[in-house]
């Protein structure tokens, strides 16, 4: 199987798997360098709007330079198969990292730096529109990277690649104005930014629930879920939502940065 998937490429193991595609850790046969080897599904290598989408995620990745995002190597067509080859992050999760419990100095850190990530993609003109903590992987040396663009957007751009009535990202870390098909800019990523936030922070989710519905109206039209009483200090009060538009992620970087020194 190794050698009929991707040609160039020797599989070693599957990483993980989604409802677009599959991801393997392999080796490049060219110099043994191991990479993640993103796979879109054969069953949509004809449909429009997933493989452009796919097409899309490696030119947005080639136009971000940045330490905090994750590095691009090769896309291909091969047969019914269209492929991204991409650093390997062997790390683990920020999700995995919240489940293993974090002080808030190192909660932190972390905001500051994938915040500082932030800031790179959005001056690029590019919303990731599906920033949650199993999207945020970590480097060997423990330094955190952005990874899977597939639902990200150049606001520059025309084309929307949206399918009609599928919610394609993830609901507990998107923006009220995702979930009511309003124009999504930057601030949209600031929110899901702030949910993950909290949850470094507090150690639990910004909302529960059983349902994707309750969880929209939730974000929608619940109350704004206020950090326990030992992280009072690392309260900021929005007195409107979106956000005013001068706020961005260099500023919470800032913030966040400062914040860590002082904790």
């Amino acid at each position: 199987m190794a050698a009929e998937l991707v040609p160039g490429y020797r599989i070693v193991h599957m990483i993980g798997q989604g409802g677009q595609a599959q991801v393997y850790l392999a080796e490049r046969e060219t110099d043994g360098l191991r990479v993640a080897l993103k796979v879109l599904d054969s069953k949509l290598r004809h449909d429009r709007v997933f493989f452009e989408r796919f097409l899309r995620e490696y030119k947005l990745l080639t136009a971000l330079e940045n330490e905090f995002v994750v590095r691009i190597y090769e896309q291909g067509v091969t047969g019914d198969r269209a492929y991204i080859a991409m650093e390997f992050l062997p790390s683990g999760t920020l999700a995995s990292r919240i489940r293993e419990g974090l002080d808030s100095r190192a909660a932190l850190r972390l905001a500051a730096q994938i915040a500082r990530a932030l800031d790179a993609i959005h001056s690029q003109g590019i919303v990731h529109r599906d920033l949650k903590p199993t999207n945020i992987l970590f480097r060997a040396n423990g330094q955190p990277v952005i990874v899977d663009f597939g639902l990200a957007r150049d606001l520059a751009a025309s084309s929307n690649l949206t399918v009609q009535g599928q919610l394609l990202a993830t609901p507990r870390y998107m923006s009220p104005e995702h979930f009511l098909g309003q124009r999504i800019d930057a601030r949209s990523d600031l929110y899901s930014m702030g949910a993950i936030l909290y949850e470094m922070l507090a150690g639990q989710r910004i909302y529960e629930s059983e349902t994707p519905a309750s969880m929209i109206e939730m974000h929608v039209k619940g109350p704004v879920p206020r950090l326990p009483e030992r992280l009072a200090g690392y309260r900021v009060e929005w007195h409107e939502y979106p956000m005013p538009h001068s706020v961005c992620a260099e500023e919470i970087a800032d913030i966040a940065a400062f914040l860590a020194r002082i904790v």
